[in-house]
């Protein structure tokens, strides 16, 4: 995986910084929605879909693909395809009820922990459960901590203590979806490990 995907790394970082022009017109406005209303139009939020890009840097490792990335919170399912720029699958991910099975290299893999069983097959931490809540600019856990800009009222910073690991999201890009505000850029921090996605379209 990580030869398919090294090679992608320079172009996504092009398209990292200069990802996303279609900021709010008049953002500084959105100033009048409070804190509190915000978390709970974002809590009512159980079936998503983005399409975008994801980038992993750990160390001297530079790996990036397209994402595209559903999920149902009622139904318990999850569908999360990692490709090249040319449509060629990295990595395909269904999950359902708890059941998930990875596609890796023509192979088909299947376990009830999805954090360790990518982990085994790409030597990349992903923590999926986690990031449904804090794409969304949501705790996942009581020990989460969410700093929020002084002007706009939105998540700026995350902390967490999540597996026996500290880690921090920056959000960034946001961006108007229906009636909710979302970030479209996100670097999300662990050790070593950066983890960066560009969002292009959000679908609630």
């Amino acid at each position: 995986m990580i030869k398919k995907l090294s090679t992608l790394l320079c172009s996504f970082i092009v398209l990292y910084g200069c990802a996303s022009k279609k900021v709010i017109e008049g953002y500084p406005q959105v100033t009048n929605q409070s804190k509190e209303l915000r978390i709970a139009q974002v809590k009512k939020i159980n079936q998503w879909k983005i399409n975008g890009k994801i980038a992993f840097l750990q160390g001297k490792k530079r790996e990036s693909a397209s994402l595209f990335w559903q999920f149902n919170q009622d139904e318990q399912k999850q569908t999360l395809k990692l490709t090249t720029y040319l449509g060629i699958n990295v990595l395909s991910l269904t999950s359902e009820q708890g059941l998930h099975s990875v596609e890796v290299d023509g192979e088909t893999y299947q376990g009830s922990n999805l954090e360790q069983l990518i982990y085994s097959l790409t030597e990349i931490t992903l923590p999926t459960q986690a990031l449904h809540f804090w794409l969304k600019g949501l705790e996942f856990s009581s020990d989460d901590q969410i700093k929020y800009d002084d002007i706009t009222g939105l998540p700026k910073k995350l902390t967490s203590f999540h597996h026996g690991q500290n880690w921090q999201v920056n959000y960034g890009k946001y961006q108007q979806v229906n009636d909710v505000i979302l970030a479209h850029q996100f670097s999300i921090k662990q050790n070593n490990l950066t983890i960066k996605i560009t969002i292009n379209k959000w679908k609630l």
